[in-house]
C-alpha cells in the first residue's frame, strides 16, 4: 500500500540510498520484512515509474531490488 505521508508522498518506488543498503522497494507490494519503517528519512528517495527504476539500475549497478516486495524482478535482475 502506498504511503501518503512525507517522505513517501503517495509515490510507488522507494530507493534506500543508504550506502550500506542500496535497495529499491515497491510500496504497492510492501511486506513486513521490507522494514520500510527502519529506513531513515534522509536515506529515502522516491520514484514514480518502473522506467525510473530501470534507469537508476542501469546507471548505478550497485543497487538491488528487494527480494521481499519484488521477488520476480529480483530473480530476473540478479541472474
Amino acid at each position: 500500500m502506498r504511503r501518503k505521508e512525507h517522505p513517501y508522498d503517495g509515490r510507488r518506488y522507494l530507493v534506500d540510498v543508504n550506502p550500506l543498503s542500496k535497495v529499491i522497494h515497491d510500496l504497492e507490494h510492501e511486506k513486513k520484512s521490507c522494514n520500510i519503517h527502519k529506513i531513515i528519512e534522509s536515506h529515502v528517495k522516491m520514484l514514480d515509474t518502473e522506467s525510473q527504476v530501470n534507469r537508476l539500475l542501469l546507471l548505478n549497478s550497485d543497487y538491488n531490488l528487494c527480494k521481499c516486495c519484488m521477488p520476480e524482478k529480483y530473480e530476473t535482475y540478479n541472474r
